[in-house]
């Protein structure tokens, strides 16, 4: 990639060696292709972590009513056996 600051060649940099200017530009012409087995490992890695974050709430659902229904075994126990 060329620097359209000083013209200095900085082949695969984003970056100017020798003035420091950032060359990139977040367009899709400037983006890496990804081959069909990358963009799929994205995808799942991606859906993975979605379904991580739903499991992880669904799992705290479910302490949470078997908490409760041990403490109110315990008071009906305590309050009804006294």
């Amino acid at each position: 990639m060329k620097c359209p600051r000083c013209g200095l060649e900085n082949g695969d940099r984003t970056v100017c060696s020798k003035c420091g200017h950032f060359m990139y530009r977040p367009v899709d012409q400037n983006r890496k292709k990804m081959t069909k087995a990358e963009r799929a490992r994205e995808d799942a890695k991606i859906m993975w972590k979605n379904i991580a974050k739903v499991l992880r709430i669904v799992w705290m659902v479910i302490v949470m009513v078997v908490l409760s229904f041990l403490m109110i075994a315990v008071l009906t126990f305590f309050f009804n056996g006294a």
